[in-house]
């Protein structure tokens, strides 16, 4: 028979252990929002509207972007490049992510001994502004680290005022409409001090 004492003693560390494991899953999903060619998940359009099951969102992404790529509401939905889930469309096949990921204890090109490859670099000057900083957040993702890097970047992507993730794209907190900690037109001017 197990005294009142026991018992206690035994639920106690059972939930500390739980939390435990709850706070180390909290974390490999943070990290996991880190794509392997350098980009925050956390802040792409798709991730946050498929994650928040956002429908209003989704139709504007969809109406937005649907109609150029011929993409399907299923072609959106994303649960971030390393997750391990869905996978956006454009995303689904990644030579980046591919040759990172086939490389022995390498999933991120900040991991590889080739950076910064000629595939990143062409990433990296394709035009498209969220890809211009993936060089130099590869760099400080080295420097930094994974875990601390990923704490950077989510909370340079959280509204100032109301917490709320913004995109790489918003002008404005889609909850309470403040300018974003970096807006697009930060982002392009840290950009080309790189």
């Amino acid at each position: 028979m197990i005294t009142r004492r026991e018992f206690v003693a035994g639920v106690a560390c059972t939930a500390v252990a739980g939390k435990l494991v709850g706070q180390e899953t909290d974390a490999a999903k943070k990290e996991n929002l880190v794509a392997s060619c350098g980009l925050y998940c956390g802040a792409c359009p798709w991730y946050l509207a498929t994650q928040e099951n956002n429908e209003e969102r989704l139709a504007s992404i969809q109406k937005q972007f649907g109609g150029l790529m011929k993409l399907s509401r299923e072609d959106l939905l994303c649960d971030g490049c390393l997750g391990g889930g869905r996978l956006a469309s454009f995303c689904r096949k990644c030579d980046i992510r591919d040759s990172a990921t086939a490389k022995t204890k390498t999933r991120r090109c900040s991991e590889c001994a080739e950076f910064a490859c000629s595939r990143i670099t062409g990433f990296n000057n394709d035009g498209m502004l969220h890809h211009a900083e993936v060089l130099e957040n590869l760099r400080q993702l080295r420097t930094m680290g994974i875990k601390e890097w990923s704490k950077h970047e989510e909370d340079r992507w959280r509204c100032p005022k109301c917490q709320t993730t913004i995109s790489w794209y918003e002008d404005e907190c889609p909850k309470c409409r403040q300018p974003p900690q970096t807006p697009k037109s930060r982002l392009a001017t840290e950009i080309k001090a790189v």
